[in-house]
């Protein structure tokens, strides 16, 4: 009976591991694109050699003059990653960050942006973007903000836009 008592924890371990998804553990490429997650992080160079079948570069998550990237999209964002017109209402989210050298030393650039599909219908205090900017037209940026740290904690804002999220659903409705 004893033994049966040890293994009761083990089991239930075993039990819990199994249930958890397999793309909780899925990972990340060289580039830094993780496929099942929908996810990239590592840095524009290699966003962007990862988007012209270009090998990816190594490198070192505290380099200055870097600029780093984490994006984040929804599955009807996937066919632009193919170079695919998106379904209305794909959306992909982008952190971006630099930690500056030189005189700005210790500082660190920010920049944050979501961005929204909805080629029938304009999202009004939406930033649209242009065919050139994003291959097609009907993409509008509805979050965008900008701003630096420093290396006491101050913030300075450069340019902070959002649109508040109801009338990014409106815009949608339309748009289907």
């Amino acid at each position: 009976m004893r033994g049966k008592k040890r293994l009761i924890p083990l089991v239930l371990f075993v039990i819990i591991f199994l249930s958890i998804p397999l793309g909780a553990f899925a990972a990340f490429d060289d580039y830094g694109y993780n496929p099942q997650g929908r996810m990239f992080k590592g840095t524009l160079e290699n966003w962007e050699a990862f988007l012209y079948n270009q090998p990816a570069v190594s490198w070192d998550p505290k380099a200055t003059d870097v600029i780093f990237l984490e994006r984040k999209w929804d599955k009807l964002f996937d066919p632009m990653l193919r170079g695919d017109i998106p379904l209305p209402g794909a959306w992909q989210k982008a952190k971006l960050w630099q930690y500056l050298s030189g005189e700005q030393a210790g500082w660190t650039w920010h920049q944050e942006l979501e961005v929204v599909y909805s080629p029938n219908q304009p999202i009004a205090g939406a930033m649209e973007l242009t065919a050139n900017e994003m291959g097609i037209p009907g993409f509008y940026c509805v979050t965008f903000k900008e701003w630096q740290t420093g290396p006491k904690g101050q913030k300075v804002v450069i340019d902070d836009l959002s649109v508040n999220s109801s009338i990014i659903q409106k815009a949608l409705k339309f748009t289907k």
